[in-house]
């Protein structure tokens, strides 16, 4: 059963009448022990009573102290404004609570509670007392107010990475919106080149199957992970959809797929680019076959995932869009922040592209 949750001021009440026990309790350890040797022959628990009825009157004090800050924050904005509030608070319940504790030994020595003998008490209050009741007025004051300070700042700090993630997401969101035509665009081209050899079962085809991809593209680019091994399955589509273009020219091979059974998790269309990019450097800028490697291993607690193609001397890619890496990397911080990279290198005559994902990301 699911009991209502009490008031804020009632919760308040609680904590402090609470705080204000334990502090009275620990009074009455100290008091009992020297009371045993002056013949004072009351138990721990009525030494600890006597204790919180004379403190009754700070303890209502503090919680309206917490209840007025908690309606006026703006009064510790500032170190000034909170020791004026200091100030003004032992001004006025500094006389309070030392009547409150006068009205109590009253009791305990026998007296009527009337004002006239609790001032007349507080006269002859040991000066010790006096500098007790300044420091517990002081404590309360200073639990407080950095009761509250803390409440604020973390009330900030949770609205302060509600925002970030806000807008994260609004860029990611775009982001997301220059990938999908960037995606559209190049490969449109792609069936363009086919339609243009005037081979237009296989364009018909490619047409096919560009619908499968722009299906997977549109239903999955909304969701933040995606499982990488559906990224794979993606990227062979799309590899079958180019393969209509290149015929078997198109030669990739993909190595270490076993490792995605583990279920690693990815953003949506983060291995599609890589492919594109490796076809406009390498099919793309001769007539010979394509030498393409996707590469799956992990490092410890990392993912890697490599893609290299041959690149051929005094040969340009055709002009793109040109956002695919640059793209990758924008999402790589979004979803991963330091945690995963993008390198790119070209060795001899190959060009790599390799990815470093944390190997639990988003489970």
């Amino acid at each position: 059963m699911n009991w209502p949750s009490p008031p804020a001021w009632l919760r308040a009440l609680l904590v402090n009448f609470a705080l204000w026990t334990a502090l009275c309790a620990l009074a009455g350890m100290t008091t009992y022990g020297d009371a045993a040797h002056d013949g004072d022959t009351r138990g721990y628990v009525a030494m600890t009573l006597g204790w919180w009825y004379g403190y009754l009157a700070m303890m209502l004090q503090s919680w309206l102290l917490y209840l007025l800050y908690r309606r006026r924050p703006g009064w510790l904005a500032t170190p000034a404004r909170i020791l004026a509030g200091y100030t003004a608070y032992i001004t006025l319940c500094a006389p309070i609570a030392l009547l409150g504790l006068a009205v109590r030994r009253c009791f305990k020595f026998g007296m009527s509670p009337s004002l006239s003998n609790a001032l007349h008490y507080c006269a002859k209050m040991d000066k010790f007392e006096w500098f007790v009741v300044f420091v517990l007025l002081t404590l309360a004051f200073g639990t407080v107010v950095a009761s509250l300070l803390w409440r604020q700042r973390r009330r900030q700090a949770t609205e302060l990475a509600q925002a970030r993630l806000a807008l994260e997401r609004q860029r990611l969101a775009a982001l997301r919106g220059q990938l999908e035509p960037h995606f559209i665009f190049n490969t449109l081209s792609a069936i363009g080149a086919m339609v243009r050899t005037d081979d237009k079962p296989v364009a018909l085809d490619g047409l096919a199957r560009l619908g499968d991809l722009l299906h997977y593209a549109l239903t999955n680019s909304a969701r933040d992970w995606i499982d990488m091994a559906d990224e794979l399955a993606f990227v062979r589509h799309y590899l079958d959809l180019q393969r209509l273009r290149f015929g078997e020219r198109l030669r990739v091979r993909i190595e270490g797929t076993h490792l995605l059974d583990d279920g690693i998790e990815c953003p949506p269309m983060l291995l599609q680019p890589l492919v594109e990019n490796a076809l406009r450097h390498d099919l793309e800028c001769h007539d010979e076959d394509s030498d393409i490697v996707v590469t799956f291993a992990r490092a410890g607690t990392l993912l890697l995932v490599r893609v290299t193609n041959t690149v051929r001397e005094h040969a340009a890619p055709k002009a793109g869009l040109g956002i695919g890496l640059r793209g990758i990397q924008a999402r790589l911080q979004l979803a991963y922040g330091g945690a995963a990279t993008l390198v790119t290198a070209r060795v001899d005559n190959r060009f790599a592209a390799e990815l470093s994902l944390p190997w639990s990301a988003g489970q």
